[in-house]
């Protein structure tokens, strides 16, 4: 892994990840034939083990703790901000790594001429390589020379569709965004937190806040997010008819999450 730690960044978003942070950095560190990359991991004020864990790992990882939690988004650019390789690779907790995948998704984006380049998010794989609308942000590879330009992400999503925003903006610029399905980095899911019936509900919230967000930031048409509205008030009805209260509570906190943004617009006003 010579070359990779002398061009690449791995920066990795924590948020109460202990559970899953230590089986995602061994995953690399047990197929690694050479020094790592330097690796970052920008913690957003976990509480848990998280930092008793990375002290473990000694000159493996670099800790960046910040005072509070400040986003998916914002803890990723504070991570490649920090970051003097020309690719970063943008990673969430709850994945498997390998040497060869990391090595193979940056020979891709450097064979296609790509400004972002995501893998298959699960085991099985293709040999299919295409142009992509929006990548999911669990694991996404940068080069800064050509999205050093139009920026990274922004910041106003605090959790969702900043992924989706990023993407969209690239390709806006004329820059690929390629999915490279013959590239296997599989997503374990829900790693950075218990899901309570908070968690789940502050989750969801900002589901339907950035939904709201993303609709303005692009000028998507007003019926996008009406018809939103009226879909999550009916999940919302149905669901106290039904008892589905889990179901009642998603559809509430998205509504919530929108009223949010709603409420703000009509300050600035």
């Amino acid at each position: 892994m010579q070359d990779l730690a002398a061009e690449l960044t791995l920066v990795t978003v924590t948020y109460n990840s202990a559970e899953v942070l230590g089986g995602h950095i061994d995953s690399l560190r047990s197929t690694a034939s050479a020094p790592l990359p330097r690796w970052l991991i920008v913690d957003n004020a976990s509480t848990d083990e998280t930092d008793c864990l990375l002290s473990k790992y000694g000159q493996d990882v670099e800790l960046i703790k910040n005072a509070e939690n400040c986003g998916f988004g914002s803890a990723c650019n504070i991570g490649i901000a920090a970051s003097k390789t020309r690719y970063v690779l943008i990673l969430n907790p709850d994945t498997e790594l390998s040497e060869s995948a990391i090595q193979q998704l940056l020979a891709e984006l450097k064979a296609h001429d790509a400004a972002i380049a995501g893998p298959a998010l699960e085991p099985a794989v293709d040999q299919n390589i295409e142009a992509a609308d929006w990548l999911v942000g669990a694991v996404l590879l940068f080069d800064k020379e050509k999205m050093d330009p139009i920026g990274y992400f922004d910041e106003q999503f605090f959790l969702y569709r900043e992924d989706v925003d990023i993407c969209k903006c690239a390709n806006d610029a004329g820059l690929k965004v390629i999915h490279c399905r013959n590239v296997s980095i599989p997503h374990v899911g829900a790693g950075s937190t218990e899901r309570t019936t908070s968690v789940n509900e502050f989750i969801h919230f900002h589901k339907g806040r950035s939904f709201v967000l993303y609709a303005r930031k692009h000028n998507l048409p007003p019926n996008v997010v009406e018809k939103y509205i009226d879909d999550n008030r009916r999940r919302k009805f149905i669901a106290l008819l039904t008892f589905g209260q889990s179901r009642y509570l998603r559809a509430r906190a998205k509504l919530k999450g929108v009223e949010s943004v709603l409420l703000e617009s009509n300050r600035m006003e």
